[in-house]
């Protein structure tokens, strides 16, 4: 069967998002859909945001803005996210080194650390209420095969000359009993720690739009693009929706996993991987809250989780049931986002006592259990820039962040704002993040032949 990449109705419910009393939710600015706009940005989620603040916020970009959304405000990923703001630190080190060396492998761990606080001085700036909550964050490796990867990944990373050493200072390695007893986790015999720090997403994306609304933004929701082509006698983009059709001089792709309905060209290139996150609610209020967020890593997917102050936990995951098939069916190349595969929800009961020697008698239900849509790529890193080259005069891309967006978004809007408004300024991404034929063309999908059990550069071939 044919994907189609266009987001479901009635996405399952996320705890991030039902517990909030936004004026956003089904917002659609009385100024209704124009004929005419200088900037299209499709998608409402962190991606789209950023590149809003980025022009009208930061920039004062004065042409007009328009950004639509096929469902409610922030219902795709971001919304349905583990609350996780964290750079990787040490991550996937080796594997970058080996790639593209010492230099860039540095400059992908920097921007990350940079991006954040970037992110934390906006917040401040606004006076943004997002429950942003500084931490420490502690990895456990729960496998001798992803022990011995990310240990490599550490001295990868603490041996590298071009990584400041005031960076490699905040990371710290703990083995054996010492691992045990620091981590407050069962059953680890390495960990290590990195800053981190966790947000309510629902509401950092809320906030922020009600800034840029404040500056012109028009906001529509449940307003899907359903398709977009170009008109070159104008040179201009031609959308077309539901609820009307708008000429734009500029138009802004940040769709994530969704982004094949919008871009042909990315099917099989961003695919769609739905991810599944849990709300643990304490039955006793005077259960204390965990001393820090964590990621167990397992083999291609791992558990993170965010504690907070009420003492419950935020868990994204699923350990091994995603690498099972057909459970792994479930989750690859799908943007159904209403359901959650029945092993994967019941993985998490229990999960507070299985894992943490504070927990170990306590009880906790399983109140909100959702999913969400992540668009993953095939060198693990998104496509940011302009896709001139591509066929496609002013438009521009910022998708397909495996994951891991939630440190890397917010400069990636700024850069995409940057080239929008031809602005004096250059914000730095790097080099690797940008869109190259040779990263459209290039297959690494062994990751998903794994867990699928089909070969989905086959989907690249596909047509609705």
């Amino acid at each position: 069967m044919i994907p189609n990449y266009f987001p479901v109705p009635k996405p399952s419910k996320s705890y991030w998002i039902e517990n909030v009393d936004s004026r956003l939710q089904h917002y659609q600015d009385k100024r209704g859909i124009p004929d005419k706009v200088d900037v299209v940005i499709i998608g409402s989620g962190f991606t789209g945001t950023a590149v809003a603040a980025g022009l009208l916020l930061e920039r004062r970009f004065k042409g007009n803005v328009v950004m639509l959304e096929a469902r409610d405000v922030c219902s795709g990923a971001t919304g349905r996210n583990g609350g996780h703001l964290r750079a990787y630190y040490y991550e996937n080190h080796s594997t970058y080194v080996e790639r593209y060396g010492e230099k860039i492998a540095a400059d992908i761990a920097i921007f990350e650390e940079n991006c954040i606080k970037s992110l934390e001085d906006i917040l401040t700036k606004y006076k943004i209420d997002c429950l942003l909550d500084k931490r420490l964050n502690c990895d456990t490796f729960q496998t001798e095969s992803v022990s011995k990867k990310m240990m490599h990944d550490y001295y990868s990373f603490m041996s590298n000359k071009y990584v400041p050493k005031k960076m490699k200072q905040k990371v710290h390695i703990y083995f054996g009993q010492q691992a045990e007893n620091t981590s407050n986790h069962n059953s680890t015999n390495c960990c290590v720690f990195c800053p981190t720090a966790s947000v309510w997403p629902y509401k950092l994306v809320c906030s922020l739009l009600e800034h840029c609304i404040d500056k012109g933004l028009n906001l529509q929701t449940n307003t899907a693009v359903t398709d977009v082509w170009y008109l070159r006698d104008v040179e201009k983009w031609f959308l077309k929706t539901p609820r009307g059709n708008i000429i734009a001089n500029k138009v802004v792709v940040a769709t994530n996993a969704y982004t094949a309905a919008i871009l042909p060209e990315f099917r099989g290139v961003i695919v769609p991987v739905k991810g599944c996150v849990s709300h643990l609610k304490p039955a006793d209020h005077s259960i204390k809250k965990l001393p820090y967020n964590y990621y167990h890593a397992y083999p291609m997917e791992g558990d993170y989780v965010t504690a907070r102050s009420d003492g419950s936990i935020i868990i994204g995951g699923g350990g091994k049931t995603y690498l099972k098939y057909p459970e792994s069916s479930e989750m690859i190349n799908t943007v159904d986002d209403s359901v959650v595969p029945r092993k994967v929800a019941n993985y998490f009961n229990g999960y507070a006592n299985r894992n943490y020697i504070l927990y170990k008698n306590k009880k906790y239900v399983n109140d909100y259990t959702w999913t969400g849509c992540m668009g993953y790529t095939n060198d693990g890193l998104p496509f940011v820039g302009d896709l001139t080259n591509f066929g496609r005069p002013n438009m521009y891309i910022s998708a397909g962040y495996t994951g891991h967006g939630m440190p890397r978004i917010w400069t990636c809007g700024a850069y995409l704002a940057d080239l929008i408004a031809n602005s004096f300024r250059k914000t730095h991404i790097p080099e690797v993040y940008k869109i190259t034929p040779e990263r459209m063309t290039r297959s690494h999908f062994g990751y998903f032949d794994d867990l699928v059990r089909i070969d989905p550069r086959n989907m690249i071939l596909a047509k609705f």
